[in-house]
């Protein structure tokens, strides 16, 4: 039983013609089911948990990486498998999944190439792709083993479960987060140098003197430090395409 969850952003008129034509293609398919809109006026969470005690198996995101984002953290905890159908302008975590967008989603979502993936969680919210903190004097505490003091302000710090930072492929299957900590040498009249240093955990505590912001790419969130980041092993169940990247 599918049960479809549209960002209510897609109530606008520009949207009307595609999805039409996904509605059409998703009853051609025999996979088509009910309907419901993402909205503040709602309870999601209370809907969706009612939807999987009468048999909901499959909810289908139809949206962007915001709305994946906002879904994740309200059915990871429920035994359910994920599709996703993408509409709208950043659809990064549908390309890293080998899902092409709108109409032609309803194919790959029908054909059920399911796999689990790992989750990150930072503090107690579920992300899916990657973080990213910037500034000065800030503590990593890896895998309660070592520590790494960033007292300089020019570094970049991402930590990503499913990415393509840096040309390197962050696998969602492998039960580690990529780290990467890129430090930016600014030169005055000549080309900013930066070094990459990249390596894997499974946990890392971020603290600092002051409180930081950490944006989450998923859902376009700020979380503040102190921050508790881990991986959640095979997490959440995802409908995946043949050209994802892992």
């Amino acid at each position: 039983m599918y049960y479809y969850l549209y960002d209510s952003r897609l109530k606008d008129k520009k949207y009307n013609n595609v999805i039409a034509k996904i509605e059409t293609r998703l009853t051609d398919l025999g996979i088509n089911g009910k309907i419901n809109r993402l909205s503040f006026l709602k309870n999601i969470n209370q809907i969706i948990a009612e939807e999987i005690k009468r048999g909901v198996k499959t909810i289908i995101i139809v949206g962007d990486d915001r709305t994946i984002g906002q879904v994740i953290n309200l059915i990871a905890d429920f035994n359910v498998t994920i599709g996703i159908i993408p509409i709208g302008p950043n659809n990064n975590i549908a390309k890293l999944l080998g899902l092409p967008p709108e109409e032609a989603a309803c194919d790959t979502v029908s054909s059920r190439i399911i796999k689990k993936l790992d989750l990150g969680r930072i503090n107690n919210y579920y992300f899916l792709t990657s973080l990213e903190i910037g500034g000065k004097n800030i503590i990593l505490e890896c895998d309660k083993n070592y520590i790494i003091n960033l007292s300089e302000g020019n570094n970049i710090i991402n930590i990503s479960n499913l990415n393509n930072s840096y040309n390197i492929i962050s696998d969602p299957t492998d039960s580690k987060l990529n780290i990467f900590i890129e430090n930016i040498q600014r030169k005055i009249f000549r080309r900013n140098k930066s070094t990459l240093s990249y390596f894997k955990n499974s946990a890392v505590r971020i603290t600092g003197d002051k409180t930081v912001p950490i944006f989450l790419s998923d859902e376009r969130k700020i979380v503040k430090t102190p921050a508790e980041v881990t991986i959640v092993p095979k997490k959440l169940k995802v409908i995946v395409g043949k050209r994802r990247y892992f």
